[in-house]
């Protein structure tokens, strides 16, 4: 047995290509059954309605089945029947109707058992707030119960009715605390939309008191009649859910008006004479009075609304244009994800205008939420916090990271001011300290490869704790490079990338890397990487492939905004992207090897970083900052 009163409305919008819905309560009047199954609620819909189709005479087998499954079953909790219950008839009717959403509630005892499917939502609004129970719009059958309280109001609704009315107005209405009330507030905003068929209401209210119903007054036998009578109008015109609510207003400041005032009369001299206030008369005088405060507000509606139009017509075109162009990115971005980058700009730009202009609407709100929704999917872009990799201070009393190489399966961390390198493991995080100040030494810059590390000095190159393999011979800066077992040097004075191929004890000559009668300048390289082709990065942003010593036609396409500045570039012959560390932007983007743009990744911790390297195959960027090693997830 219910340990409350529930007191319910229900709304439906009406069938229409876009589908269609139903909504039931049922109470057993068989004692068994309510004490064992309890009082059922329900609300089904379907987005299909195919012409000819008797949508009423489907809707009530569902119900049907929907009954036999759960009333049939004598064993099993409520809450798992229910669950099951939806879930054999949502899958029974998926092949024929598609996508059939059921949102059901079960009000046994001091519990009610919740469960929805295939869309439907259940919420609930207690003591002000609303908070959403089960949304099912994941695919899966979600269950839940609890213990409801006094004037609790339980909302059984399908999908479509939430993302057609704005949660803010629904919350506005459910504040009238009357199902009735509610419901008729909310009914012609359903109504009016042009695809309501799938709309679908339950609204149910918790109370320990009976029904209640607006007494009628009646005047005294004994009445004094009264000159001038106020005559009431016989009919005002105002919208029905303006009407329910002030009836409520009516009942209750009447009965709070009329039981304060003194049951005798009153008589008031004027002229001469005394006229008599009859209870009836003050009845009368207050609903006339608040009859054209009815009036009132429902003249002020009508000048809102007919504002509010006006107001959406200057902008919808807009609006609309958004819309459209969201949804054609969305469904471009597997087959042309250029065009669906630009349709995605142009959509954002439009929603920020509108958004930056004050407009307040609905579809606004929806637009942004779709543009935030598939930011990353369409454009690749993600917002993320780091998180530490690695606390460098923990590896040695004041070790500061200064420059960071990748090589194979590990990579290294140089400490200049320590005179200190590091090995890390990308997979494990084991550490090692490879070199120390007697290996290491002064230092400019460091290289590697595998498990060799090399020194960069004022007398040339040299391995960690052995004698100088390559002199010096350039002058001015240089970038230095290990790649299978080659040492490169980028000699920014010279215009030339030198190479030194391995020898027995050490290396060769250098000769010149560039095909003959290649020429390039590279004054305003900042960084270079290795993959077979050399990879440049100049301070200005721009990146150059170079492949078997010869400059490759490529661009670099699709990166908004576009890489102005830039501090280091890495790749390596396993990876599937190139990346680009924007400290600056606060960024670091993805390149194909083809230079076109793929993804980018957002986050303030980038501002000082100094380096980074990479592993796709634990899906980290791994960046360096002062004392910390940092990582962001490839997504």
């Amino acid at each position: 047995m219910d340990k409350f009163n529930i007191i319910s409305a229900k709304i439906t919008g009406n069938p229409d290509p876009t589908g269609w819905s139903q909504v039931h309560e049922y109470l057993p009047e068989d004692l068994e059954k309510l004490q064992n199954r309890g009082h059922l609620f329900a609300v089904i819909g379907t987005s299909r309605n195919e012409q000819g189709v008797d949508s009423v005479a489907t809707g009530r087998e569902i119900l049907s089945r929907l009954h036999e499954e759960y009333y049939g079953k004598e064993e099993g909790t409520p809450f798992n029947v229910l669950k099951s219950a939806l879930e054999k008839v949502i899958s029974e009717f998926k092949e024929n109707w598609g996508e059939v959403e059921i949102s059901a509630m079960v009000s046994l005892g001091d519990v009610v058992y919740s469960a929805a499917g295939g869309g439907g939502q259940v919420l609930i609004y207690r003591n002000g707030m609303t908070a959403t129970i089960i949304d099912s719009r994941g695919g899966e059958v979600a269950c839940a119960s609890g213990y409801p309280k006094e004037n609790d109001i339980i909302i059984l609704s399908t999908k479509e009715l939430m993302e057609s009315i704005p949660l803010g107005i629904i919350k506005s209405a459910l504040s009238a605390l009357e199902p009735q009330i509610i419901a008729e507030t909310l009914a012609p905003k359903v109504l009016t939309l042009t695809d309501s068929g799938a709309l679908g209401l339950v609204v149910a209210k918790f109370s320990k008191e009976p029904q209640r119903e607006i007494p009628t007054f009646t005047a005294p036998k004994q009445e004094v009649e009264v000159p001038n009578q106020i005559l009431m109008p016989s009919k005002v015109e105002v919208p029905g859910f303006i009407k329910n609510t002030f009836n409520k207003i009516k009942y209750d400041i009447t009965k709070k008006l009329v039981g304060t005032l003194p049951e005798k009369r009153i008589y008031i001299k004027g002229g001469g004479e005394e006229e008599s206030f009859s209870p009836a008369r003050k009845r009368t005088a207050l609903v006339g009075i608040l009859l054209l405060v009815i009036l009132l507000v429902s003249i002020g509606f009508g000048i809102r609304q007919k504002s509010l139009k006006e107001s959406r017509s200057k902008y919808i075109d807009r609006l609309t244009t958004a819309q459209t162009q969201i949804e054609e990115a969305i469904t471009l971005s597997s087959v042309d994800e250029a065009r669906a980058r630009e349709l995605f700009g142009n959509s954002k730009s439009i929603a920020d205008a509108l958004v930056s202009e004050g407009i307040k609407d609905k579809d606004l709100d929806v637009l942004i939420a779709k543009i935030n929704d598939n930011q990353g999917k369409i454009l690749g872009e993600y917002k993320l916090s780091a998180e530490t990799y690695l606390d460098l201070s923990i590896l040695s009393d004041g070790f500061s990271g200064d420059d960071i190489v990748g090589s194979s399966e590990k990579f290294y961390v140089l400490d200049k001011k320590g005179k200190k390198i590091v090995s890390v493991v990308f997979g494990t995080k084991k550490t090692q300290v490879v070199a120390g100040p007697d290996q290491v030494g002064d230092v400019i810059s460091f290289l590697a490869y595998e498990d060799n590390t090399y020194i960069v000095n004022g007398e040339g190159i040299k391995e960690t704790g052995e004698d100088i393999l390559i002199d010096k011979d350039w002058d001015g800066e240089v970038l230095p490079y290990a790649y299978a077992a080659n040492i490169y040097l980028l000699d920014k004075t010279a215009n030339n990338i030198w190479r030194y191929s391995a020898a027995e004890g050490g290396f060769g000559s250098k000769n010149s890397w560039l095909a003959p009668g290649i020429t390039a300048d590279f004054s305003r390289v900042k960084a270079i990487t290795i993959d077979g082709s050399i990879w440049t990065l100049s301070d200005s942003g721009k990146i150059f492939k170079f492949t078997r010593g010869s400059p490759q036609n490529m661009s670099n396409t699709g990166t908004v905004p576009e890489i102005t500045s830039a501090e280091s570039i890495y790749t390596n012959e396993t990876l599937e992207g190139v990346y680009v560390l924007d400290t600056n932007g606060k960024r670091i983007i993805v390149l194909g090897k083809d230079g076109k743009y793929k993804a980018q990744y957002i986050s303030d911790d980038l501002s000082e970083a100094l380096d980074l390297v990479v592993s796709e195959k634990d899906k980290k960027i791994v960046f360096l900052t002062p004392g910390k090693l940092q990582f962001l997830e490839i997504k």
